[in-house]
C-alpha cells in the first residue's frame, strides 16, 4: 500500500477529512492513477499510521478521508547523527541510510576538513521522508542545518558521544574501544540522548581531535582493522548501535 508522510496535518482522528499537498496529489493522481475510493496509508509523526480513502480526485485537488488507526506511534529509540558535511551524493546515501536504520535526528557539522558545497536542507529532508515512506516508519528524522563542531562541543545537548576515531594511537589517557565494548560500558542511557559522530572525508583534524578526547562524555571508538569512508562509516555505526543497544534486540 501507498505510504505518505503528511508534516503539516492536524492530529488525526477518524472521518478526518484533508487536501494533500499539491506534489502528492499529482503522485497519486498522475503517477500512481488512484481514484476515488482508493486506500492509501498515511502517518504524520505523532499519530501512527492510519488507513484513508481517497474521496476527491482532481487535477488540481486530491483529497482523503481518515478511516482508523493501524498502527500505533512508536517511542522513538534510535540515536542522533552528527556527520560532517561531504560529497553531496555520499550526503544523500547517508540520509537515506540512516533513515532506513533508524536515527532519530541528524546534525549536519563544518568541520576544518568538510567539503561544504552544496548542501541542499530541503532535498536532504525529502529523502529522508522518501526513506520513511518507503520503509514503514512512523516518524521522520529531523534535519538540522549545519553548524560548526565547536559551537556543537560548546553547547554539548548529549549525554554520550561516540566518535569515529581513526587515529587510534593518539597518545592520551583515553584508549580507542571497539565500538561494541564502548556501547555495552554505556548501555542503559537514553537514546536520545546518545548521538554517533562521523567525521569528513580527511578525518578530523588535530585540533579538533585533540578537543573531541578531551570531553569526558566523548566515546573514542574502531570500526574494525580498515580505514572507512564516511558513509560507510556512518552506516556501520548506526548499524551497531541498534544491534546492540537499540531496537533491533
Amino acid at each position: 500500500m501507498i505510504r505518505l508522510y503528511l508534516s503539516d496535518s492536524p492530529d488525526f482522528a477518524p472521518g478526518l477529512g484533508l487536501t494533500l499537498p499539491p506534489e502528492q496529489g499529482r503522485y497519486l493522481a498522475a503517477v500512481m492513477r488512484k481514484g476515488v475510493g482508493d486506500e492509501i496509508a498515511v502517518f504524520n509523526g505523532r499519530d501512527g499510521e492510519w488507513k484513508a480513502t481517497l474521496i476527491e480526485v482532481g487535477k488540481k485537488t486530491v483529497r482523503i478521508a481518515l478511516i482508523e488507526q493501524t498502527r500505533p506511534q512508536p517511542a522513538g529509540q534510535g540515536p542522533v547523527l552528527l556527520i560532517a558535511l561531504i560529497k553531496r551524493s555520499r550526503l544523500e546515501t547517508i540520509i537515506e541510510k540512516v533513515t532506513e536504520l533508524g536515527a532519530a535526528k541528524i546534525q549536519l557539522l563544518i568541520t576544518r576538513r568538510s567539503n561544504a558545497d552544496h548542501t541542499n536542507v530541503e532535498r536532504l529532508r525529502l529523502i529522508a521522508q522518501e526513506a520513511a515512506e518507503q520503509t514503514e516508519r512512523l516518524d521522520v528524522p529531523e534535519i538540522l542545518a549545519p553548524v560548526k563542531l565547536e559551537k556543537l562541543l560548546a553547547d554539548m545537548p548529549y549525554d554520550a558521544v561516540f566518535f569515529g576515531d581513526e587515529d587510534s594511537t593518539h597518545e592520551t589517557d583515553k584508549a580507542t574501544r571497539p565500538m561494541l565494548d564502548a556501547l555495552k560500558a554505556t548501555e542503559g542511557s537514553n537514546p536520545s540522548l546518545s548521538a554517533i559522530l562521523v567525521g569528513p572525508e580527511g578525518g578530523f583534524d588535530e585540533v579538533e581531535r585533540d578537543t573531541l578526547r578531551g570531553l569526558a562524555n566523548v566515546h573514542p571508538v574502531n570500526l574494525g582493522p580498515r580505514i572507512l569512508r564516511a558513509d560507510t562509516a556512518a552506516i556501520s555505526a548506526l548499524t551497531l548501535y541498534q544491534a546492540a543497544v537499540g531496537d533491533w534486540r
